[in-house]
Order: C-alpha cells, then sequence, then structure tokens
C-alpha cells in the first residue's frame, strides 16, 4: 500500500521506457548508480511517495529529487 504525502512529482513512462527500466534492474553491466535511478524512476511512475521510495532504496528525499533532476 502507498503511504506517505502525495508529490506534485508525476512520471509517465511509455511500455519501452518501462521494459528498458526493468531491464536496467537485472542487468548486471549497468553502473549501480544509473541501476538506483531507474528503480527510482519506476517507484515514481507507479505513485509510491517521496518518502517511501526514500526508505526502500536507502536514500534521502532530498536526493530523490536531486538523481531525478527535480527540485523542490
Amino acid at each position: 500500500m502507498v503511504q506517505g504525502r502525495k508529490t506534485s512529482l508525476r512520471i509517465r513512462l511509455t511500455l519501452a521506457d518501462r521494459q528498458t527500466l526493468l531491464a536496467w534492474q537485472r542487468e548486471g553491466t549497468i553502473p549501480a548508480g544509473q541501476r538506483r535511478r531507474g528503480r527510482i524512476v519506476l517507484f515514481l511512475a507507479d505513485g509510491v511517495s517521496i518518502a517511501q521510495i526514500a526508505r526502500t532504496v536507502g536514500i534521502s528525499r532530498r536526493n530523490i529529487y536531486k538523481l531525478t533532476g527535480c527540485e523542490f
């Protein structure tokens, strides 16, 4: 269940984009930072709150915004 405040940050992915990001999660040669960014984008596209993503991924909310290129 999605918990936390709703964020105004919305990401819509095409099917091809989603498949690419999911492939990154399985690929062993993708750098860890890129894989983490892909995971964050997938969570955002699924409507997961920033706070929940931060807890799941293990980084601060502020870094979620930085990694996605969004400002507060």
